[in-house]
């Protein structure tokens, strides 16, 4: 992808995780996002059709990056015991995590944003899904979805209680988060 378009992109993005702060999704308009962004609305147009757009391309990014750290961490894993490398598949979820930090902070505290939240559980799930549905599993493709959802809510709730009451350092999370996200991993395996 050129950088400028990269770029365009990238301040798009961080506008409308800007104003999402301060509003909800359906309030957000085309000309206030390109404003804050600082393009216009033709450059916007010619990216994206709407603002509902650009979640749901940030979905689809995120879902494309959980899914090729999902196969990263099986090649990483691979020569362990344990045959995935848990520490890299947390590292990763952090750096979405703290990538968009303010946006997920008012995900987590705000009721009016719980779709959102639901939103990243399913990414989460629907990668951990197709990540194993090609495996040699004795579970049943239900069986399988029961332990995605498990482990794709866990992971999240997790993360959301963390930003709530930020009790602990987030090394210290992310470390009592990496052991029980191994012992929740040992139900689809």
């Amino acid at each position: 992808m050129d950088r400028r378009v990269a770029r365009t992109r990238r301040n798009i993005y961080l506008a409308f995780f800007s104003l999402l702060q301060k509003k909800t999704m359906d309030e957000i308009t085309v000309t206030e996002l390109a404003a804050l962004a600082d393009v216009d609305r033709k450059t916007f147009y010619s990216h994206y059709q709407t603002v509902q757009d650009v979640f749901e391309e940030f979905k689809s990014d995120v879902y494309a990056e959980v899914l090729n750290t999902l196969a990263e961490c099986r090649q990483l894993g691979a020569e362990t015991e344990e045959g995935f490398d848990f520490c890299h598949f947390y590292d990763s979820m952090n750096r979405i995590m703290l990538d968009n930090l303010a946006f997920f902070e008012k995900l987590s505290r705000n009721q009016a944003f719980m779709f959102l939240k639901d939103d990243f559980k399913d990414i989460l799930k629907q990668a951990l899904i197709d990540f194993y549905k090609d495996s040699d599993n004795s579970k049943s493709e239900y069986e399988i979805s029961q332990c995605c959802e498990f482990v794709a809510a866990g992971t999240i709730n997790l993360w959301t209680d963390w930003l709530n009451h930020k009790q602990v350092s987030l090394e210290e999370f992310c470390d009592s988060a990496i052991k029980i996200l191994k012992k929740a991993w040992n139900i689809i395996e």
